[in-house]
């Protein structure tokens, strides 16, 4: 069960990998906000762990042009989340405060990926303060399965659509026919691909990132299939590693970065040539 919870874990840890602008369309989406695609993009997360969490799924806090929004991800409901979150927000408002008077919580949302979970539009947490009276602490969801596809591209929040493969467990439980074989091709060919493709054609997205969606639908698909006796001969599922999931494609982004080291490198060593010259000259 814990390799079950990491996988997704983990997938959904590398949708934060994805380009700033991926990311800024992604907030925009879940929060109903208009940052523009030029806006400066901050990921401040640090690992924290509360007091007996068990099942701890990924917790993300973003920085958009200095706003603070707080996303977690969840497999299937848990009447604790909630207050997971206000710890979480707690840790951070406690950790970055500029004043000992302030406390600045990031805006949170959690985020349902499974296809079975039946959660209200907000959860609430009554806080209690002795003489001050109570302060209800709201935390909205969103239960992806439950979103239409059509409304997630209109909000271009694509950076979520390899968890439109969870609906697969849906199909597979009903038994493997023909119609189900086919619903599977639509699945994967119109509504993933599909969906891919068009949010990079129409510039949500950038080459880079759609080229690692299909990866990470890919190997989500290879996960699921392996869970399913009539759909083992999909693949062996790749191995995973500690943290965010590495692609094929990450040896090729981790040789241009260290190219582009080296050549920032050079160039500094160059031009403190030039000026030791030109000294030299005078």
């Amino acid at each position: 069960m814990e390799e079950i919870y990491q996988i997704y874990d983990r997938i959904f840890k590398r949708i934060f990998n994805l380009s700033a602008l991926a990311i800024i369309n992604l907030i925009n989406g879940l929060f109903g906000m208009n940052y523009p695609p030029d806006s400066a993009v901050y990921f401040c997360n640090k690992e924290f762990v509360g007091h007996k969490l068990s099942h701890r799924f990924a917790d993300v806090i973003i920085l958009i042009n200095g706003d603070a929004y707080h996303l977690e991800a969840q497999m299937y409901k848990d009447s604790a989340i909630v207050v997971r979150v206000f710890e979480y927000g707690f840790q951070y408002a406690m950790e970055n405060r500029e004043d000992d008077d302030h406390l600045c919580f990031p805006e949170p949302i959690v985020i349902y990926l499974d296809t079975e979970n039946k959660a209200p539009e907000t959860s609430t947490l009554v806080l209690e303060f002795s003489g001050q009276g109570t302060f209800d602490f709201s935390v909205r969801n969103l239960v992806y399965q439950e979103e239409d596809l059509v409304e997630l591209n209109r909000r271009k929040m694509v950076a979520l659509i390899p968890f439109q493969l969870l609906k697969l467990k849906k199909m597979v439980k009903k038994g493997i026919t023909k119609d189900t074989l086919k619903a599977l091709q639509n699945l994967v060919e119109n509504d993933i691909l599909g969906s891919i493709k068009a949010n990079f054609q129409v510039g949500n997205i950038t080459r880079d990132d759609a080229d690692q969606l299909i990866e990470m639908t890919n190997l989500l698909y290879q996960h699921i299939c392996a869970h399913y006796e009539e759909l083992k001969e999909a693949g062996e599922m790749k191995p995973l590693l500690d943290g965010a999931m590495e692609l094929p494609l990450d040896k090729y982004r981790i040789q241009i970065d260290q190219l582009e080291a080296e050549k920032l490198r050079l160039e500094k060593e160059n031009k403190e040539l030039r000026e030791q010259i030109e000294k030299l000259k005078k």
